[in-house]
């Protein structure tokens, strides 16, 4: 039997890495387009953008991306996706259940309809408070749980949204509901746009309450009617207010209570500075809506000065670490030092909540986990 042999083998890997390539760009050249439009604004992008957009516009005639389109929207009928607004659209394809924000943003939104929501022209906070009270909820009705939508990026994906779903888990009077997306923001909704995407988490869930994390993806620039906006700049600023404000208006339709949680301390001097920017404008913007509260957790999970810490040590001298070794996301562990309290506020127990006497605010400076130092100091706003 003759024995096979590979003559050329740097030959054939080469054929086979080449076909493999030009495969993946014949597929995927509306995902490698899609790619580059994810990219920060900057060099790699500027590159990127051209080639990628050329790619796909010299492949369209072969119609690829119409059949791969089909195929997501026949698997997304099938219940086969993790794209909420794909799936919300084949669920109901005419759009019936489409709501409208007042302030005329409506929850299929542009980038235009984030101008007319409340808070959009307040003014920038010089500082964000140290610690804030969470207005007392009505009691849990009778046979109705208390619908919780938990929203925002990886910063709600990690850490926080596990240890509140598993508290939760045995509270008949709480219904949570997933509604955050890792690697999303609100800078760049030609990328994820969180007034389409929201609503189709949501599906025909109506929460009464919404805990939002959101911002840790946003220190970037963007791209406005053709024109470079740097992180920070005035027009930046004002852009991204904007559409901050559109988002909690949106979240807070309905009358649900939202509860926006300041951004941690993080370990990178660089990108903290520019998490104190992110705070100060969220502040500004929650701050003015009568139906939300911006809730800082520093005295949970900083140290003394309001600082990034890893780790903290509990009463009985053991080490416990607070923060993913990213330096940017909660662990579950340091996480729980605040969503205790947010579970007390959520469905406060019965001797402090009586029918027709709502109970009192629930302030960070009180009811501090027992296992941990109390800590009130955060960090000083700059810039």
């Amino acid at each position: 039997m003759r024995k096979l042999s590979l003559t050329h083998p740097t030959r054939q890997l080469f054929l086979v890495v080449a076909g493999f390539l030009v495969a993946i760009v014949l597929l995927e050249s509306e995902g490698l387009a899609s790619w580059a439009n994810h990219l920060e604004i900057g060099p790699l992008r500027a590159l990127a953008v051209p080639v990628t957009g050329g790619v796909q516009k010299a492949l369209a005639p072969l119609g690829v991306a119409a059949i791969r389109s089909h195929a997501l929207e026949e698997l997304a009928h099938l219940g086969w996706s993790d794209d909420a607004a794909l799936l919300a659209k084949a669920q109901n394809p005419s759009g019936a259940n489409s709501m409208a924000v007042p302030g005329g943003c409506g929850l299929s939104g542009t980038a235009a309809a984030f101008r007319k929501a409340p808070g959009s022209d307040a003014p920038l906070a010089s500082d964000v408070p140290r610690t804030t009270s969470l207005v007392p909820l009505p009691p849990v009705a009778p046979a109705r749980p208390r619908v919780v939508a938990l929203a925002g990026d990886s910063m709600m994906a990690v850490g926080i949204s596990a240890t509140l779903l598993r508290q939760a888990a045995t509270d008949k009077n709480l219904h949570m509901v997933k509604a955050f997306r890792s690697g999303t923001g609100l800078s760049r909704p030609e990328v994820f746009n969180w007034m389409d995407e929201y609503p189709a988490m949501l599906g025909a869930e109506k929460p009464d309450v919404v805990i939002v994390a959101m911002g840790a993806n946003d220190g970037q620039g963007f791209v406005v009617d053709g024109k470079v906006l740097a992180y920070g700049s005035d027009g930046w600023r004002k852009v991204y207010q904007d559409r901050l404000a559109g988002y909690l208006a949106m979240v807070a339709a309905g009358g649900a209570r939202v509860v926006w949680l300041g951004l941690p301390p993080m370990r990178v001097p660089v990108y903290d500075e520019k998490i104190v920017l992110l705070n100060r404008i969220a502040y500004s913007v929650v701050s003015k809506n009568p139906g939300a509260t911006w809730w800082n957790p520093d005295p949970y999970i900083a140290d003394e000065s309001g600082r990034f810490r890893e780790f903290a040590t509990l009463a009985n001298g053991r080490s416990m670490r607070i923060r993913a070794a990213d330096g940017i996301h909660l662990s579950d562990e340091g996480a729980s030092l605040f969503t205790t309290v947010l579970m007390r506020w959520l469905d406060p127990p019965v001797e402090t909540a009586s029918v027709g006497a709502p109970a009192a605010p629930v302030s960070l400076a009180q009811a501090q986990p027992a296992s941990t130092p109390r800590r009130h100091a955060r960090r000083v706003a700059r810039g």
